[in-house]
């Protein structure tokens, strides 16, 4: 009896190992160092941006609800970038906060309160672990830049502040009027299990 229950409590335990394991290794393959720009591609995106501006000066705020609920994107499939300069780093972003894309990498927020990039409005909210793709997220402090490419346009955010808050604030994920940026992840992140807190990060849109 000892030993079948020896082998069932190993059996579960390698499992675990296994499912933990292949879930590190699949989230940190969406994290990359952030390629160069060529004189080439910033050439053509000057071009662009000038071509978008001479066709419709007021292109920049076509009207479109920017409300993540009114995209009918499938949950866990690739939608965005997200740019860390500071930490040279590049995570690929992917849409809903579910465990599947969570798994995959960072999640974009999806709720009546949050809505995609955009320059005009609004509050985008990123998420992901602690111990995969968010590792290392206390490095960065008012001032640092974020920048996330999305629907062919790059969007620069400004870092304004960061704290720690509990697990069940419900003050973190608002509607915001500006354009806003926030990135969210568990915390402590040394922590063993379930962490108790969220540490935060919020930007402005500058450019």
């Amino acid at each position: 009896m000892i030993r079948k229950l020896s082998i069932l409590l190993f059996a579960i335990g390698f499992i675990v190992f296994v499912y933990n394991g292949w879930s590190y290794f699949q989230a940190t393959q969406s994290v990359q160092q952030i390629p160069e720009k060529t004189e080439e591609e910033n050439v053509d995106i000057e071009n662009k941006e000038k071509e978008t501006e001479e066709d419709n000066p007021d292109s920049t705020y076509h009207d479109v609800n920017p409300r993540s609920l009114n995209f009918d994107n499938k949950k866990g499939t690739e939608v965005a970038m997200l740019d860390i300069p500071k930490m040279d780093k590049r995570f690929t972003t992917y849409w809903g906060t579910n465990e599947k894309s969570l798994d995959q990498g960072v999640g974009m927020y999806v709720s009546k309160w949050t809505t995609v990039p955009n320059h005009k409005t609004g509050h985008t909210v990123l998420s992901g672990h602690r111990d995969t793709v968010f590792t290392g997220l206390d490095e960065l402090g008012q001032g640092d830049m974020l920048e996330v490419h999305y629907n062919d346009e790059a969007y620069e955010y400004e870092i304004t502040t960061t704290w720690i808050t509990d697990a069940d604030d419900r003050s973190v994920i608002v509607e915001k009027e500006e354009p806003t940026l926030t990135l969210t992840t568990c915390y402590p992140f040394d922590y063993i299990g379930y962490a108790p807190n969220r540490y935060i990060v919020q930007a402005t849109l500058v450019e």
